[in-house]
C-alpha cells in the first residue's frame, strides 16, 4: 500500500493481503487517524485484502473504487467495511481530479474495456508543488499503451513510479517507464513470492536507463520526502 501524508491531510493507495493487514493498519493508524481518499486500485486480494481493518481503525471520507467487482471473500469484506464507515464511495473515472489540502489527485485510468483485473486498475497521479508521483496498481501492457497515447510524456512524466504489478514483465513497458521519465521507481512485492517478482526483464528496462530503485522485499518501506520542489528519499 502507499500512504501519501501532509501534516493536514492523507491518502492511501490500496491496502496490502489480508495475511498482513494488522501490520498495514498499525503503520497506517501510527501517522494518521483520518484518511481523505482511501484509494482501492482493483479487486485482488493482494491489494483489497487489508482494507477492512483499516477502514474500521481509521476515519475514512472517501473510498475511490474501479467498477470491476469480484465475489471473492475479500471483496465482500472490503463493501461491508466500506458500508459499515459509512464513508462516501466515488466510481473512478478517467481525468476526474480530487484535492486533499495541498495533494492533488487525478485519474489516469482505466479506460477501455478490458477482461483482466489488472488493467481494470487505477491509475493516479499525485501532485504536491511541483512534485509528482504516478501510482499504478497491476496495470499490464494494453492499458500502459492506452495512457501513452492518450497523455504521452506532458501528462505521465513525474517524479517517482511505482512499477506495476510488482515488477512483472507483463507490465512496465518501455514506452511507459519513458513516458513517466522517473528519477525514483518503487517496486511493491513480497520477499520470496512464488511468481518470482520483480522480474529481470523489468529491472534491466530501469538499469539501463539509471532508474534509481527499491524494493520493499529488500528494503522494507521506501519513504520519500517532499518539499514540493524537490523529491528526496528519507535519510538521505
Amino acid at each position: 500500500c502507499t500512504l501519501i501524508i501532509t501534516e493536514d491531510n492523507a491518502v492511501l493507495i490500496d491496502a496490502g493481503p489480508n495475511e498482513y493487514a494488522d501490520r498495514a493498519e498499525r503503520y497506517v493508524s501510527s501517522y494518521t487517524d483520518t484518511i481523505d481518499y482511501f484509494i482501492l486500485t482493483h479487486p485482488h486480494e493482494d491489494h483489497i485484502g487489508g482494507a477492512d481493518e483499516i477502514l474500521r481503525s481509521v476515519r475514512v471520507e472517501n473510498v475511490i473504487l474501479s467498477d470491476a467487482s469480484s465475489d471473492t471473500l475479500a471483496f465482500t469484506r472490503m463493501l461491508d467495511a466500506i458500508e459499515e464507515s459509512g464513508c462516501n464511495v466515488i466510481e473512478a473515472s478517467v481525468n476526474d481530479t480530487f484535492t486533499a489540502g495541498d495533494i492533488k489527485l487525478t485519474i489516469l485510468s482505466p479506460m477501455g474495456n478490458f477482461t483482466d483485473y489488472n488493467d481494470y486498475s487505477i491509475v493516479t497521479r499525485v501532485d504536491y508543488g511541483k512534485t509528482s508521483a504516478i501510482i499504478t496498481g497491476d496495470v499490464e501492457h494494453n492499458s500502459e499503451s492506452l495512457m501513452v497515447s492518450r497523455y504521452g510524456m506532458f501528462g505521465l512524466d513525474a517524479d517517482i513510479l511505482q512499477i506495476a504489478h510488482h515488477g512483472s514483465s507483463t507490465s512496465n513497458s518501455e514506452a511507459f517507464i519513458d513516458a513517466v521519465s522517473p528519477e525514483f521507481a518503487v517496486i511493491q512485492c513480497g520477499e520470496g513470492n512464488t511468481y518470482g517478482h520483480p522480474h529481470r526483464e523489468t529491472l534491466k528496462k530501469l538499469n539501463d536507463r539509471n532508474i534509481s530503485y527499491y524494493r520493499t522485499d529488500e528494503d522494507g518501506n521506501v519513504v520519500f520526502v517532499s518539499d514540493g520542489r524537490e523529491v528526496t528519499l528519507k535519510g538521505q
